[in-house]
């Protein structure tokens, strides 16, 4: 295919090969893309055949294509998005992409992914994996996102074995990657925990996402973490247990409010008011006089959330204690209570 300019007088049609038109402004391309991703629905409802839809297609500037795809895609999933991608998966637009996988530059090799990722067709999972182990991280993460969003298991085996890969990035961030796999991938996760590589962030992102899909079968690994575990991993592990909300997970939870680490004794606090059971009323008014201000905190908030016995608690607290700062933080969260009361769930909005 000729990729030459056109020669002088040539003229233009709006159907013209995009390496033949003039250049065009933003304006223009956002709404030639918003023209061809109504083509992409005429051909997914039924209005137009795989024929009119690459005839629409093809002469589309390369930023029209892409952005076009990026508009529709979003509101797409399943058997849809593999029809559509599998029409569009041998246009030029598609194999061009897939060569700058393999190009020195990485921004236009994470473009490319990123790109790559608005298609569901089994030619590119193998590309995307291979520039996902290429790396660097810019691109491993943006084709790593890509293949999570087709659920590649093979992705995440791989981003799990490899720590090294990710570990620039924080864990919120590849916890936010890891979800995109879906709750399908917990047995990975739960496997990646037994055999524990360190306090790497793609670990610690492992037990947050076990905790934000609420894995009951994660459970008992993660309260040996809570015990056992680096200090990261322990804050981590307590966090994912409120997550989890499991009451079993109550006495484990109140020996870590002992922790030689304030940030694990205020997570642990934190996450027995998410078991909505009082079984630690004891250890947590000890809590209350706890030397670090965030401990106190959440641990006078989660009293807050065990009924009367933890309000009764409180006021004990409030009148008995001979810790100035406890009865401090009692009032507040005892004046909290009474606000909750005027205007139910102001409590709940407290972090």
């Amino acid at each position: 295919m000729s990729t030459r300019p056109p020669a002088s007088g040539q003229g233009t049609t709006a159907t013209a090969p995009w390496w033949r038109r003039p250049p065009f402004r933003a304006r223009d391309r956002e709404r030639e893309a918003q023209a061809l991703a109504l083509e992409f629905a005429g051909f997914l409802s039924g209005r137009s055949d795989e024929k009119a839809l690459l005839k629409a297609a093809a002469p589309a500037h390369p930023d029209v294509f892409w952005t076009a795809l990026e508009l529709f895609a979003d509101n797409i999933g399943g058997g849809e998005w593999q029809h559509l991608s599998h029409a569009l998966y041998d246009l030029p637009h598609v194999r061009r992409e897939q060569r700058r996988l393999g190009l020195a530059s990485v921004w236009r090799r994470a473009a490319a992914a990123r790109h790559l990722g608005l298609l569901d067709a089994p030619g590119i999972r193998m590309p995307l994996m291979r520039a996902m182990m290429r790396g660097p991280v810019l691109v491993t993460l943006t084709a790593a996102l890509a293949l999570a969003r087709v659920k590649e298991r093979g992705a995440l085996r791989w981003l799990l074995l490899n720590p090294h890969a990710t570990g620039s990035r924080s864990r919120y961030q590849l916890a936010a990657l890891i979800k995109r796999f879906g709750p399908g991938a917990a047995p990975q996760l739960r496997r990646a925990l037994r055999e524990g590589r360190g306090e790497s962030p793609i670990g610690l992102a492992t037990i947050e996402a076990l905790g934000l899909w609420k894995d009951h079968r994660s459970r008992g690994r993660l309260e040996a973490l809570l015990l056992a575990g680096g200090t990261e991993t322990r804050i981590a592990a307590a966090r994912a247990l409120g997550g989890i909300g499991d009451p079993r997970s109550g006495a484990a939870l109140s020996e870590a409010l002992s922790d030689a680490s304030w940030p694990v004794r205020a997570q642990a606090a934190r996450a027995l008011s998410q078991l909505g059971i009082p079984v630690a009323i004891q250890r947590l008014i000890a809590a209350m006089e706890d030397p670090g201000w965030w401990v106190r905190r959440n641990a006078g908030y989660a009293l807050a959330t065990m009924g009367q016995p933890g309000e009764q608690a409180l006021h004990w607290v409030r009148h008995q204690s001979r810790d100035r700062y406890a009865q401090e933080m009692a009032a507040e969260v005892l004046q909290a209570i009474e606000w909750d009361r005027e205007s139910p769930g102001g409590i709940s909005r407290v972090e």
